[in-house]
C-alpha cells in the first residue's frame, strides 16, 4: 500500500475519535504540534522511527511526555501507530488529517505564488475573491516566486489560475509571433 493511502486511513480514523470527542480542531492542533515536533526535533524523530527501540519503550516515553497534555483518545492513536511501526507516517498523517478537517468544515487549501509578499490588505482581498469564486471559506497558503514578475498564480488541487505578468506576456509574444508583417 502507497504511504499517503495509509496515512490516510489512519487519518479518517482519528476523525472518528476526535469527531467522538467532539474535539476535531484540538485533535488538528495537538497532531500538528507533534508532526512539527518531528519534522524540527530529530532526536525526537529518530527515537520514534528507529526500529532497534523496542516498540514497548518507544510507548512508555511517548504516554510520560504526552499523557495529561493531549486527550486520551489522541494519546492512545498515538500509541497504536507507533506499536504498528508506522511512526515515521506521523507527520503525512497530520498533513491528511488537517485536509479532513477542512474539507469537513468547508474549508479549501489553495497555493497562492505572487512576485513579493502580499500585504494584508492584498492578502485579505484575494481570500474573499477566492472564498466567493470557488464558494468555499479559502486558506490560502503563499509562495513567493520573483519569477511571475507580478500578479498572481493561484493552484487548486489540479487546477492553476495563471493571472501572473509572466504568463501574460508569454501569451503576447506567441500572438506576435504568429502575426505577419
Amino acid at each position: 500500500m502507497q504511504e499517503t493511502t495509509i496515512a490516510r486511513s489512519y487519518a479518517e480514523a482519528l476523525l472518528e475519535l476526535a469527531g467522538a470527542d467532539h474535539k476535531v480542531d484540538l485533535y488538528d492542533d495537538e497532531l500538528r504540534l507533534i508532526a512539527d515536533l518531528m519534522r524540527t526535533e530529530d532526536e525526537f524523530r529518530l527515537f520514534l522511527e528507529t526500529p532497534r527501540i523496542d516498540p514497548a519503550d518507544k510507548k512508555r516515553v511517548v504516554r510520560a511526555v504526552f499523557e495529561k497534555k493531549i486527550p486520551g483518545r489522541l494519546l492512545r492513536f498515538l500509541l497504536v501507530v507507533i506499536e504498528k511501526r508506522r511512526a515515521r507516517l506521523l507527520p503525512t498523517i497530520a498533513a491528511e488529517f488537517s485536509d479532513l478537517v477542512d474539507e469537513q468544515h468547508g474549508r479549501l487549501k489553495v497555493e497562492v505564488t505572487t512576485a513579493t509578499e502580499p500585504d494584508k490588505a492584498l492578502s485579505s482581498d484575494l481570500k474573499k475573491r477566492l472564498s466567493k469564486l470557488l464558494g468555499k471559506d479559502v486558506v490560502p497558503r503563499y509562495r513567493l516566486d520573483p519569477r511571475i514578475i507580478g500578479g498572481v498564480i493561484v493552484r487548486v488541487g489540479d487546477t492553476v489560475m495563471d493571472g501572473s505578468i509572466r504568463h501574460r506576456l508569454q501569451l503576447l509574444r506567441r500572438r506576435l509571433l504568429k502575426t505577419e508583417i
